[in-house]
């Protein structure tokens, strides 16, 4: 594979994340009433069921951070997106240290 063609597959998997992949899962699986995220959507944005795993917590609020550390990087160094990734980010750790340890 030749440079011009990664060049062009970073840029079209680049800007699927940011675009498409991105906006759709910010857009719908915000948990603002009860925190975290979640994750098991429909097509359309619906709900198919409110079970927050752990796992998946902790995967997305990851991603948030790794593109927030991210940004400058990815050309996004002053774009506001990143604010709002921060922002999410730090609501998927709330969550995660109330309902990710056993107290005991």
């Amino acid at each position: 594979m030749n440079a011009g063609r990664i060049n062009e597959l970073i840029q079209v998997y680049r800007d699927g994340l940011l675009e498409d992949v991105l906006p759709f899962w910010i857009d719908n699986a915000v948990d603002r009433l009860h925190g975290g995220f979640t994750i098991a959507c429909n097509r359309d944005g619906s709900i198919l069921d409110t079970d927050k795993g752990m796992w998946q917590q902790c995967r997305f609020t990851w991603l948030l951070g790794e593109l927030c550390n991210s940004a400058k990087t990815l050309g996004l160094e002053d774009d506001q997106r990143r604010s709002q990734w921060l922002e999410l980010c730090r609501h998927g750790i709330d969550f995660i240290d109330r309902h990710g340890f056993d107290p005991a």
